[in-house]
C-alpha cells in the first residue's frame, strides 16, 4: 500500500518509515492550518486537507508542547512561540511560576479516502529555567522528559529517539493499525 508524508523534513520521513516498516513517499504540501491549543483538532483538519490535495492515502504529523501552568498552553501552538519568543522567552514567561510540569505529544494522522485516524504518543516532562543543549531543534532545549535530568537537545539522538520519543509511540500505534488494515481489509473499523 503507498502512503504519502506530507512533511518537508526529510529526517522525520527515514525516522517513521523505519519505525513503520513500510515504505512512506514523502510530498509537501502547503495545508492549511486551523489555531488550536489541541494537536487532536489541527491534525484532522491537515490530514483531510492533505488527502484533498493528494487523493492518496496520506499521513500527516504535528506536535503540541503544553504547560500545566497555562492550562494547556501553548499546544500545538508551540510552533508561535517559538517563532516570536523563543525559547529563551518563554522561559522568561514561566519564570514566576513554580508548576514547570508539561506534556510533548506528537500526533499522525491518517487518511486513505475512507477511514480518518489519529495516533498519539505522549511524554510527560517538565520545562528546564533556561535552554541546554545543542541537538535537536524547536523546543529540544527547553524539556526535561520525565525521569531524565537532561533536554531532549542534551540528549543523544539514540536516547531520544529510543527512549522517550512521543513520534516513535505514535508510529508504534500506527503500524499496528495499518497492520490490521492489511489483515482484515479496508473494511476494519477504525
Amino acid at each position: 500500500m503507498k502512503i504519502l508524508f506530507a512533511t518537508s523534513n526529510e529526517h522525520k520521513v527515514r525516522m517513521v518509515e523505519s519505525r513503520l516498516g513500510r515504505p512512506l513517499h514523502q510530498v509537501q504540501l502547503d495545508l492549511p492550518e486551523i489555531q488550536a491549543v489541541d494537536v487532536q483538532d489541527v491534525i484532522e483538519q491537515k490530514t483531510l486537507a492533505a488527502y484533498q490535495l493528494t487523493g492518496e492515502p496520506v499521513l500527516v504529523e504535528d506536535t503540541s508542547l503544553s504547560f500545566t501552568a497555562w492550562n494547556g498552553l501553548p499546544g500545538a501552538l508551540i510552533r508561535w512561540f517559538l517563532e516570536t519568543v523563543g525559547n529563551e522567552g518563554i522561559c522568561r514567561m514561566l519564570a514566576d511560576y513554580d508548576d514547570l510540569e508539561a506534556q510533548a505529544e506528537t500526533c499522525l494522522g491518517y487518511f486513505d479516502g475512507l477511514h480518518f485516524a489519529a495516533f498519539s504518543g505522549v511524554v510527560k516532562g517538565q520545562i528546564s529555567r533556561r535552554p541546554r543543549g545543542d541537538n535537536g531543534f524547536g523546543w529540544d532545549p527547553i524539556f526535561i522528559p520525565r525521569g531524565w535530568t537532561k533536554t531532549f537537545a542534551e540528549m543523544t539522538i539514540d536516547d531520544k529517539a529510543n527512549f522517550v520519543s512521543m513520534r516513535t509511540e505514535a508510529v508504534l500505534r500506527l503500524k499496528a493499525y495499518l497492520d490490521m488494515l492489511e489483515k482484515y481489509g479496508r473494511q476494519y473499523p477504525v
